[in-house]
């Protein structure tokens, strides 16, 4: 038992001593093997790799992407070019080229092919008059830009300078032509040419410009021969009448024939019509069917200065009528003025003035001469006469005018009539 007890209190103490620092044997640590450095070609070679996997992988992605989506071929092109940069002195660099390439014609084909639908409208409405509805249809060509850098651009800015060429065109050959007409009417063809050449060769291969050189071409006929016409006119002399005591130069006459109404005084005729009827001075003949005749008037009692233009017998009457035309004038006044019956129209002009004395006006009867016409109480004086016969010319037979219809009135605008005895 003392024996037990004496070998546990050694194991304890032997125990106790293993424990104490110092008296325990450690193993050595393994030691540690270091890894091998990479070189910097080697880095340099391995981030290399890695960019070219990037690009191989966004490169498969646009390919893909594209396959998918080929109408959005802008968005691949900006893609592209992004890559093309990123991966510069790279193969995939020149393969992204070469896609882009691709991508850039297939932008260029839908360019054209959208363009050449848009024109075919725009051709159709420029052919139907209606250049503001082309312009309207231009607008839907590229409303988001997509196609600035292509062919078709240019050629939409050549349509669109074509479509507003026509419409400054319109604009300008209405302005032009509705002047030069109003020209032609006033029978100034010379100015009415002059202004139709202004019209800009700029326009040319328009319908409008076209147009104005063929109104240009028929003016010019026109235009010779009114000068034509009008050397013959200016080579004919202007005949003087001559006032004298027995008025022998005119045909005198009143619906009194007891009355005595027209005299000469100085040089004038002086109209004083004391009857109870009309009365008329009549000066030409009745052959006469296109004349200008000049004359000073002065009122001197009365309401207004009526000339009797042009006259015959209407059917069914026995009497002498002229178309009547009246203007105001103030009494004491002497007036002188041209009257013309050219073409078939009436025209009395204040040469003083050069103003219309009412508007021309189609006569009923087609030839005649004038006469100065007087109701009762009224008084005239008229001095300084001349004029000019162009139909019939000299020798020339005169032309039977249309016989009126029975029953038909002068046209509306044309001065009242008036009757006298033949």
């Amino acid at each position: 038992m003392i024996l037990q007890r004496r070998n546990s209190a050694v194991v304890l103490l032997l125990l106790m001593l293993f424990s104490m620092p110092g008296c325990t044997k450690t193993e050595a640590p393994a030691p540690v093997v270091p890894k091998p450095q990479m070189t910097e070609q080697e880095v340099a070679r391995k981030m290399q790799q890695i960019r070219l996997d990037k690009y191989k992988e966004k490169f498969g992605s646009i390919q893909g992407a594209i396959r998918n989506y080929p109408e959005r071929y802008d968005e691949w092109i900006l893609h592209l070019e992004d890559m093309i940069y990123a991966a510069e002195g790279t193969a995939y660099a020149v393969k992204a080229q070469k896609l882009l390439d691709e991508q850039i014609q297939v932008r260029e084909s839908a360019g054209k092919k959208h363009l050449e639908q848009i024109a075919s409208r725009v051709k159709s409405l420029m052919a139907e008059g209606d250049p503001l509805a082309a312009e309207r249809e231009l607008d839907k060509f590229d409303p988001d830009d997509t196609f600035g850098k292509t062919g078709a651009h240019q050629e939409w800015l050549n349509l669109c300078e074509q479509v507003d060429k026509r419409q400054r065109a319109e604009v300008e050959f209405d302005r032009i032509t509705r002047r030069a007409r109003a020209y032609r009417r006033q029978e100034e063809l010379a100015a009415a040419i002059g202004l139709l050449e202004s019209f800009s060769s700029d326009y040319k291969n328009t319908k409008e410009y076209e147009e104005v050189r063929t109104t240009i071409d028929e003016y010019l006929v026109e235009y010779k021969a009114t000068r034509s016409a009008q050397a013959a006119e200016l080579a004919i002399e202007w005949e003087d009448l001559t006032i004298d005591s027995y008025l022998s130069a005119f045909r005198a006459s009143a619906s009194d024939p007891d009355a005595e109404v027209w005299t000469e005084d100085g040089g004038e005729v002086v109209g004083n019509n004391s009857s109870s009827g009309p009365a008329q001075l009549e000066i030409g003949e009745d052959s006469w069917e296109e004349y200008v005749v000049e004359l000073e008037i002065q009122l001197v009692a009365g309401d207004a200065v009526n000339l009797g233009i042009t006259a015959g017998m209407r059917p069914g009457s026995a009497l002498k009528k002229y178309d009547v035309h009246s203007f105001d004038a103030d009494e004491e006044e002497w007036i002188r003025m041209r009257i013309e019956l050219k073409e078939g129209l009436v025209s009395i002009t204040d040469l003083d003035s050069l103003d219309a004395l009412g508007e021309n006006t189609r006569p009923y009867f087609p030839m005649g001469g004038l006469a100065i016409l007087l109701r009762p109480e009224d008084a005239v004086r008229v001095r300084n006469i001349r004029y000019k016969v162009f139909r019939p010319a000299e020798g020339e037979e005169p032309i039977e005018g249309e016989e009126p219809v029975e029953g038909e009135e002068p046209i509306e605008g044309d001065a009242e009539e008036e009757e006298a005895e033949g």
